[in-house]
């Protein structure tokens, strides 16, 4: 019992010289900002400007595609046709080439997680950076 009634004795001595923490303590600090991760300069969209530049590579490789496809499905007519003749060719022709661009721009879209408006700039940026242009395949 005088053990007890000793480490009582310790404890509110303690207590009174605020060694022990009180039930009223000060409320905890509050939480540091999220620290931003440092973002080099040269990403945007999530992506560094080599993988922008392989999706540059990959709209003109879409572009091609779309263009010798259109050569291949509508070849075309004998030069002596007529013209509405060369004109339907041409109209359809080009309607056909816009759709299979864009199909081909949105599996390139799919593939690196963008969207379209992205992609369009992507293709900006590397018209203005000049980014070099992979040859042309062609149908010969």
């Amino acid at each position: 019992m005088l053990l007890f009634a000793a480490l009582g004795a310790a404890a509110l001595g303690a207590y009174f010289r605020g060694w022990v923490p009180t039930f009223d303590m000060a409320p905890p600090p509050e939480p540091r900002p999220a620290v931003k991760p440092t973002v080099r300069e040269d990403t945007k969209f999530g992506l560094t400007e080599a993988q922008r530049r392989d999706v540059y590579l990959d709209i003109l490789g879409a572009e091609d595609h779309a263009e010798l496809e259109a050569d291949r499905r509508y070849p075309p007519p004998d030069p002596s046709a007529p013209s509405d003749r060369w004109q339907r060719r041409a109209e359809t022709r080009e309607q056909f080439r816009k759709q299979a661009d864009e199909e081909d721009r949105k599996a390139i879209a799919k593939r690196y997680g963008l969207t379209t408006e992205q992609l369009a700039a992507i293709g900006a940026e590397g018209v203005q950076q000049s980014w070099p242009r992979p040859p042309s395949r062609s149908l010969r």
